[in-house]
């Protein structure tokens, strides 16, 4: 009778133990899911445009070269998107005239995320009144050899190279590579 007391407790304690290790492992599962959940939800809440990842990923970390528009010198992708060429230092708060060229602008408010090389992360790169915010006014008429223009103020928090991702209204619409002094 001892031994087959014995032999319940023992199988109990399996029981037990492998119950355990399955709520264990169901419950990393469900931490997994909610932090990436979280993560998805944060970039959700805080860029007012979806930003999407793949754009990120293929983005090419080559500086976007320098043309000639207006009689200015532009910084960007000829014929799309570029501003009059100023240099970024880490921290200071610069003037940025954006361009856009092209029959199709859409409409709407002009939002910049800025992507550092090496990181997913996404980060306001307009100022306003010396804060970050993701979004500016609406775009203004033909200026300096562009269709549209609109004047900003950015400013990049650290050193290396920077994507400039351009929405317009909910449009992606392209981006443009910085170096960061």
């Amino acid at each position: 009778m001892e031994r087959k007391i014995r032999l319940i407790y023992c199988l109990l304690a399996a029981v037990i133990v492998f119950a355990l290790a399955s709520c264990s492992e169901e419950a990393r599962r469900q931490a997994r899911d909610t932090e990436s959940h979280a993560e998805e939800t944060s970039v959700a809440e805080t860029s007012p445009v979806h930003v999407d990842k793949k754009v990120i990923r293929n983005i090419d970390w080559r500086v976007s070269p320098v043309f000639s528009s207006g009689g200015y010198q532009m910084r960007g992708v000829p014929n799309k998107v570029a501003f009059i060429d100023a240099p970024f230092v880490a921290n200071q708060n610069g003037k940025y005239m954006w361009h856009f060229w092209g029959d199709s602008i859409p409409e709407g408010k002009l939002t910049i995320v800025a992507v550092q090389e090496g990181s997913g992360a996404i980060t306001p790169a307009l100022t306003l009144d010396g804060k970050s915010v993701w979004t500016t006014g609406e775009l203004g008429g033909p200026n300096n050899g562009a269709d549209a223009h609109l004047p900003s103020n950015m400013m990049l928090g650290e050193r290396g190279k920077w994507a400039l991702l351009v929405y317009i209204g909910d449009t992606f619409w392209d981006y443009v590579v910085v170096e960061v002094k």
